[in-house]
């Protein structure tokens, strides 16, 4: 059969379209030769993701975003479309999770397993989960200090605001000051010039004296307890007690005694008992004088017996 012209051009212009969607297609990442099964997904935020993305289990390629719209009764959430080989099943409670391919390359889907027994069937929908990537974390992080640092620049400016030049030059002043304070404090404690050293340095050489003489202290503190038990046995009390009761009897004869009573009394506060002892002495001693000079007026004696008259 021979074909005319015009069938021999349309037969060329299909196949030039047929190869055309194929490589279209091809370059999309969609293979039309091959079986795929279909899969659905809804996010809150897809974060950048784009139709085309791959899909990927642990980093292998198993299928790609076939397309992606807003969702028909709630337009704050997003159904994504996506389509992996036929010959991998996804258990129940498998997890779509969108994150960040890397820098340059965008956002991907990778799927996260479960252990269920159970499996998804083609044109079910599966648990959509958006990961944040660290930029994301972290502007999440640095977002209210942020604010913070906004809030305090404001209220610096505030302070600042109410200082004229007169009270800025005191409040130099101030630091100023509070500064020569930090390096005199700091000229103090240094180790090896300041008097305070020199005090720590006596410190410590008291501190190894009393270290060393342990022992000998210890020995006099022993000493000391010993003697305090000796004189808490003496009875230091009751000779005290007793001293004062002499000391009180004595007071009490001494006063008799100027008094004028009794025999001491009246032998020292008496005259005419100190007279009679003078002239019974003045006697006694003319007595003395003239037994000496005539001693024949006292004694009388013979050796015959003759008696003189």
């Amino acid at each position: 059969m021979k074909l005319n012209k015009e069938v021999k051009v349309g037969l060329i212009a299909v196949a030039i379209i047929a190869v055309s969607i194929w490589g279209y297609s091809f370059l999309k990442g969609k293979n039309l030769l091959s079986t795929n099964d279909t899969y659905y997904a809804i996010y809150n935020n897809i974060d950048g993701l784009e139709e085309a993305s791959p899909v990927l289990v642990s980093g292998f390629k198993i299928g790609l975003v076939e397309s992606i719209k807003i969702h028909e009764h709630s337009r704050d959430r997003i159904i994504v479309k996506f389509s992996i080989e036929e010959n991998i099943k996804l258990p129940k409670n498998t997890e779509a999770i969108i994150y960040p391919a890397s820098l340059i390359a965008g956002k991907a889907i990778k799927i996260h397993f479960s252990d269920s027994q159970e499996f998804y069937s083609s044109g079910d929908t599966i648990i959509g989960i958006l990961e944040k990537d660290m930029i994301s974390s972290l502007s999440a992080e640095l977002l209210p200090v942020k604010n913070k640092i906004e809030s305090l620049v404001v209220s610096m400016d505030s302070v600042l605001s109410i200082f004229d030049n007169e009270r800025r030059k005191d409040l130099k002043s101030s630091l100023d000051n509070i500064n020569k304070i930090t390096n005199d404090l700091e000229q103090t404690l240094d180790t090896k010039n300041s008097k305070l050293a020199t005090i720590l340095s006596n410190v410590e050489s008291l501190s190894t004296n009393l270290k060393n003489n342990n022992e000998q202290i210890t020995n006099i503190l022993q000493n000391f307890s010993n003697i305090s038990d000796s004189l808490d046995q003496s009875n230091i009390k009751e000779t005290i007690l007793n001293a004062n009761k002499t000391l009180a009897e004595f007071s009490e004869i001494s006063q008799k005694i100027n008094s004028g009573q009794g025999t001491i009394g009246m032998l020292i506060n008496n005259d005419s008992l100190y007279n009679n002892l003078n002239n019974l002495a003045a006697n006694v001693d003319s007595l003395v004088i003239d037994l000496n000079e005539n001693p024949k007026r006292y004694v009388h004696f013979s050796l015959f017996g003759k008696k003189d008259k």
